[in-house]
């Protein structure tokens, strides 16, 4: 299926996607794995970025310990 082409897509061919939306994947992030020549920029602005920035917080020890040595 192409941009402009609106021929639905048999399911078991969007399983992969349809997880990865489940498992609150971006779909911006998706997008570009899927077709690197395009770009997510409209996705992006339209989904937004997390509440939570979830790739900044610090990484935790086995122990419950933060890696800067305090929980």
């Amino acid at each position: 299926m192409t941009e402009h082409d609106s021929t639905p897509v048999p399911a078991e061919e969007t399983q992969a996607v349809r997880d990865l939306l489940a498992e609150h994947v971006p779909l911006a992030l998706i997008v570009d794995l899927a077709t690197p020549e395009a770009t997510s920029t409209e996705i992006l602005e339209s989904e937004g970025l997390p509440d939570e920035a979830w790739w900044e917080q610090d990484k935790k020890t086995a122990d419950g310990e933060s890696a800067g040595g305090t929980a």
